[in-house]
């Protein structure tokens, strides 16, 4: 797709920190098309990874770092290592992406990239289902952040109308865990094409971008690193051609016979497309766009996995 070039991010400073980012693959499920684009290939399927991200901030005091030490964010978790870690209801609804491939979990890659997941200071998860929560257990002195309204869905569900939309509510650490704040709040500022991004470390190297639509507290990723900006958006679309403009979000049927659609708002999660093929098209080459379950993506990059980075 052309690109004008024409979207402004923020310029670096005269003391600007980089972040380094690199991809995990958080276990592998099998995705029927039809779920997720119109039109749609009749009994066209993936299997895609679930993607996670190690960004490495070079030190920084907030969500009680040491900044004269690495700060390592994990952003997302992908799936639990093991089938039998879900409960039934999400164990029969795995059965339904299989083929898939859980083992060996994000904890055991860090370990054998050289990093201890107890050196993981934050992970903040995209949203909170079963494909992106991972085991928060294997990471013992991390803070958890979810975005704003997440943690309603966590503890209360959403009434179970599609399997899966089920939430186990002890799934993250009670004396750990907090939401982002209210994006209509004042601490959230316009970035480009959007309308409420959080500086995380408070230094331009990290923005929290508000992405609604797939699920409530949905959010994304924008990463400065010396190279590019790296924007990380997990399940803000399923299929690049969703970010290109060539298929629409699709719709099926539920076991109760209702149309529904894999974002919970559907005509939010356009606009945050839309906003994401702004940013796509008006950065060009200087931004890379990445969904959780590009399997394509994960094709190219697979040699750039922890240790290494993008």
């Amino acid at each position: 797709m052309a690109s004008n070039k024409t979207l402004q991010l923020p310029p670096a400073t005269a003391d600007q920190k980089y972040v380094e980012v690199s991809p995990i693959p958080g276990g592998f499920i099998t995705l029927d098309e039809h779920f997720f684009v119109k039109p749609f290939t009749e009994g066209a399927r993936r299997t895609v990874p679930s993607l996670t991200f190690l960004v490495k901030h070079p030190g920084s005091n907030k969500f009680g770092g040491d900044p004269s030490k690495p700060f390592h964010l994990m952003f997302d978790l992908g799936l639990r290592k093991a089938a039998e870690r879900y409960p039934e209801v999400l164990q029969k609804h795995l059965e339904g992406r299989a083929p898939y491939d859980l083992a060996p979990g994000v904890a055991a890659q860090l370990r054998e990239g050289g990093l201890d997941p107890s050196d993981v200071n934050l992970v903040m998860l995209s949203h909170v289902h079963y494909d992106h929560h991972g085991d928060p257990e294997d990471f013992p002195n991390a803070q958890f952040t979810i975005g704003h309204g997440a943690m309603h869905v966590l503890k209360n569900g959403l009434g179970g109308y599609a399997s899966h939309q089920h939430f186990v509510p002890d799934t993250l650490p009670d004396d750990r865990s907090s939401e982002l704040p209210d994006p209509s709040g004042g601490q959230w500022k316009p970035l480009g094409p959007f309308p409420a991004t959080l500086d995380l470390f408070d230094d331009g190297s990290v923005y929290v971008i508000d992405t609604p639509g797939h699920l409530p507290g949905h959010v994304n990723l924008l990463c400065r690193t010396k190279e590019k900006w790296i924007c990380l958006c997990g399940d803000a679309f399923h299929d690049r051609r969703l970010l290109t403009g060539e298929k629409e979000i699709g719709e099926f049927k539920s076991p109760h016979g209702v149309m529904v659609c894999i974002h919970l708002d559907k005509e939010a999660a356009a606009e945050s497309i839309s906003r994401l093929r702004e940013l796509h098209e008006g950065v060009g080459e200087g931004v890379e766009i990445i969904a959780a379950h590009e399997d394509e993506w994960w094709e190219r990059n697979k040699g750039k996995r922890f240790p290494g980075k993008l």
